[in-house]
């Protein structure tokens, strides 16, 4: 059985690190701030930690129900796993690294705070219709 109550706890500090950081990236003047770095760089090492270990217990458990519905949520969390790490994956590069003009801030800016919606959607998903599922059995 997967530890709901761990991965709910996980939810809540990445999405913490979500409202923080959504405000924080706006401000140009910020951009190499070596705490919002640190931030940013826990919420990464957090979200790849937090996906690393559903995908090793709640699509085993998924898929495990044997039921049309938990195949299709099942397939659907994997998508969205991979495509996850892949996004994240190629943020990670930019962010901390060098000084941006106020253009290349504001679309980074605005980059980041698409990956924060990203996050924050997989959470929801999660708490509305993964672990549901597992909270029945």
């Amino acid at each position: 059985m997967i530890p709901v109550d761990e991965f709910r706890a996980e939810n809540r500090e990445i999405r913490d690190l979500c409202e923080i950081l959504n405000l924080a990236v706006s401000e140009y003047r910020l951009q190499n701030n070596a705490i919002l770095c640190e931030l940013l760089d826990r919420f990464l090492a957090r979200v790849n930690e937090h996906l690393t270990h559903e995908d090793r217990s709640v699509y085993r458990d998924l898929l495990k129900q044997h039921t049309e519905d938990g195949d299709r949520i099942a397939q659907k969390f994997l998508g969205n796993t991979q495509e996850l790490k892949r996004i994240i994956g190629e943020y990670r590069r930019g962010w901390c690294r060098k000084n941006h003009s106020e253009e290349e801030h504001e679309r980074y800016a605005r980059e980041s705070q698409e990956i924060f919606r990203l996050v924050c959607d997989r959470l929801n998903f999660e708490e509305e219709t993964i672990f549901p599922l597992f909270s029945r059995s």
